[in-house]
């Protein structure tokens, strides 16, 4: 994507659609009413950074989401989470309820830390086990059929990238995306704008830049390519209009300079041929007999 602000319009809509409908679809049933902050800066100067926070409508209750496609070491992936909502429920007073959604095959964990005299625990949610190949391919008989596609079948899109299946993530996403792309309707665009935010947030490199190509070629990425030219050709526009008058203002300056300078050698002319040639020094120190001489002589 060719600029920054087309990128954080797709994450935005992406959040968004996850919290509201993809959330839901996990089990995870809540009302929310913003999205929650997911930087932390400890009093050591420490920066943590948690994936997604939600505020719900109960009060004084987040929402935090952790994706881990790994689980090599459960118990350091613990104290982190630990150590993220002790530090958010301390800055936001508010209560904390943490869901780790693991990814990449992962179907069983432990879900609790001993912290002591207390157990610290998350809720799992295993994707794993779900097919991503499977609904890739059935989704597009349906299309090949001439069938629409459900509001069940885009949930189930947008979340191949986190489903097991022998496609690589970076490409069940630009499939998601290949298949999106062909509907022109608002939650086809959301789902698009979800499989951006998870190539964000599990992608780099070329594999990035790729899905970042093929969402420009998309019904979502043209408008908000639109909405950045448009944007841009009013402020090239506002900044035309400034130029434009100072170099209006130049250019009258250097033309009136010229029409003025013509007129004195004008009048010199005139009041030589008669025989006056002593009052042009006159007219040079006094402005209100210039303009007297110009009217005798007709100098416009």
């Amino acid at each position: 994507m060719p600029n920054s602000k087309h990128e954080d319009a797709f994450l935005k809509m992406g959040v968004e659609y996850f919290r509201e409908h993809i959330l839901k679809l996990l089990g995870i049933n809540y009302s929310y009413e913003e999205i929650g902050p997911t930087e932390l800066i400890a009093l050591t100067i420490n920066e943590l950074y948690m994936d997604f926070t939600f505020k719900t409508t109960v009060k004084d209750l987040y929402i935090h989401i952790e994706f881990q496609t790994t689980n090599n070491s459960e118990k350091k992936n613990l104290r982190r989470f630990h150590s993220y909502d002790a530090l958010f429920a301390h800055n936001m007073e508010a209560q904390v309820i943490t869901y780790v959604i693991y990814t990449g095959g992962i179907e069983k964990t432990k879900g609790e830390l001993n912290c002591g005299i207390y157990t610290y625990r998350v809720i799992p949610v295993y994707m794993g086990k779900k097919n991503a190949d499977g609904i890739i391919s059935h989704l597009k008989e349906k299309k090949a059929a001439g069938e629409a596609l459900t509001e069940d079948d885009y949930a189930q899109l947008s979340l191949t990238p986190l489903m097991g299946g022998d496609l690589s993530r970076k490409d069940k996403i630009k499939e998601g995306i290949l298949l999106a792309k062909e509907e022109h309707n608002s939650m086809a665009d959301k789902v698009m704008a979800m499989l951006y935010t998870l190539a964000d947030k599990f992608l780099d490199g070329e594999e990035l830049n790729e899905i970042k190509e093929a969402m420009t070629m998309t019904r979502l990425g043209q408008m908000l390519m639109d909405d950045g030219i448009k944007i841009g050709e009013n402020r090239g526009l506002e900044i035309g209009r400034i130029e434009g008058k100072r170099a209006g203002r130049k250019a009258g300056r250097r033309e009136g300079r010229k029409s003025g300078e013509k007129k004195m050698a004008t009048l010199y002319e005139k009041l030589e041929s008669a025989s006056r040639g002593t009052e042009y020094l006159r007219a040079c120190k006094d402005e209100n007999y210039r303009k007297k001489l110009m009217e005798e002589f007709k100098i416009r």
